[in-house]
């Protein structure tokens, strides 16, 4: 049975910055251990970065710090809005030091063309997290340890 489980810190929409990150372009980033994750499932939402109503987000990276053990873990990055919004396919599986990003043209968030706005990510205008949800799950004996990361801009003036 697929779960949510929040992995924030503080809520997912609650969305917590210091004080001196108002009106400034910031990192938000947190690590996710799921190493003693003894039955992962497809679907499984792990609530990553709380974001702050009135952030615009540019990029959200995912860094590989311990890969997975096992055939395949694969998971897409995203929010309330879409599973699959900023990343659509992040191997869990791969060697420790991979980044991966929201990739322009093929990733919502990151879009290129006539009518897109430079790629310049969501602008979040309520609360919200940026969600790892499990897509693959093959033969896994140990699940990983990775951090996500948000640059954001605040606009709570």
């Amino acid at each position: 049975m697929a779960i949510t489980r929040d992995k924030t810190g503080c809520g997912p929409t609650n969305g917590v910055i210091s004080i001196n990150s108002l009106n400034r372009v910031y990192v938000l980033s947190n690590t996710v251990d799921l190493t003693g994750e003894t039955s992962l499932v497809t679907t499984d939402i792990y609530q990553s970065l709380a974001i702050p109503a009135d952030t615009q987000v540019l990029m959200v990276k995912v860094e590989i710090l311990k890969p997975a053990v096992g055939s395949a873990l694969t998971c897409t990055v995203g929010d309330g809005s879409g599973a699959n919004s900023w990343d659509g396919a992040v191997d869990l599986v791969a060697a420790a030091g991979t980044f991966t990003h929201s990739t322009a043209g093929t990733d919502a968030y990151q879009v290129t063309g006539a009518t897109a706005v430079g790629g310049c990510g969501m602008f979040y205008d309520a609360a919200d997290s940026i969600d790892i949800v499990l897509a693959t799950v093959t033969a896994i004996t140990k699940g990983p340890k990775f951090r996500v990361s948000a640059v954001c801009a605040d606009f709570n003036s």
